[in-house]
C-alpha cells in the first residue's frame, strides 16, 4: 500500500490565520454550548442567540478571508457568505414567528455554507485549508436544509438544528485552529 502524502500548511499561512481562525472556532463553540445548555424556549432568547452568532460569526468570517493567504476566489465567495450572516442575525431579530425565524436561519447556513463550499473546491488545489472550509460548507448547507424542514418547530427546537450543525462546525473549527497553531510552531 502506498503512503499518501501529507499536505502541510506553510507556516507564513498558518500565522497570518492563527487568530482569525480562533475566534472564529470560539464563537462557534460558544454558540454550540448555548444551544446544549440553555434550555429556556422563548423565541426573544432564539431570535437574540442566532443574531448573535450570525453577527459575531460574519465578523470572524471576514477577518479570515480578508488575509492576504486566502485566494481571492475563497476570499469573495466567504464575503458574500458573511454578508449573508450579518443579514439573516438582523432579520432573526425582527422574525415574527418561529417559522419565520427558521427560514432566516435556514438561508443563512445555506448560503453561507454553499459559499464557503463552492469558493473552497475552486481554490483546493492551491490552498491546503480548503479542506477545512469544504467540510464547514457541507455542514452549513446541510444544517440550512434541516431547518428548512423544521420550520414548524418551536424555538427550542430551532436551536437544537442549529446548535448540531454548529457543534459540528466548532469541532471542525477548533481542530483546524489548533493546526495553525501547531504549523505556524514548525518554522522555528
Amino acid at each position: 500500500m502506498a503512503a499518501v502524502p501529507l499536505t502541510r500548511i506553510e507556516p507564513e499561512t498558518a500565522a497570518a490565520l492563527i487568530r482569525p481562525a480562533w475566534t472564529r472556532a470560539v464563537i462557534t463553540a460558544v454558540f454550540a454550548a448555548f444551544t446544549i445548555f440553555w434550555t429556556d424556549d422563548t423565541m426573544t432568547v432564539a431570535r437574540i442567540a442566532l443574531a448573535a452568532f450570525f453577527i459575531l460569526g460574519a465578523t470572524a468570517v471576514w477577518d479570515y478571508a480578508k488575509t492576504e493567504q486566502v485566494p481571492p476566489a475563497l476570499t469573495g465567495a466567504m464575503a458574500l457568505g458573511a454578508a449573508a450572516w450579518v443579514f439573516s442575525g438582523i432579520a432573526a431579530i425582527f422574525a415574527a414567528s418561529t417559522t419565520v425565524l427558521a427560514v432566516i436561519a435556514g438561508a443563512g447556513f445555506l448560503v453561507m455554507g454553499t459559499c464557503e463550499l463552492s469558493g473552497a473546491l475552486k481554490v483546493r488545489a492551491e490552498f491546503v485549508p480548503s479542506r477545512d472550509h469544504v467540510l464547514l460548507g457541507v455542514v452549513g448547507i446541510l444544517t440550512g436544509v434541516g431547518l428548512f424542514l423544521g420550520a414548524g418547530l418551536d424555538p427550542h427546537g430551532i436551536l437544537g438544528i442549529s446548535g448540531t450543525g454548529v457543534i459540528i462546525m466548532a469541532v471542525l473549527l477548533l481542530i483546524s485552529a489548533a493546526g495553525f497553531t501547531h504549523e505556524s510552531r514548525s518554522a522555528g
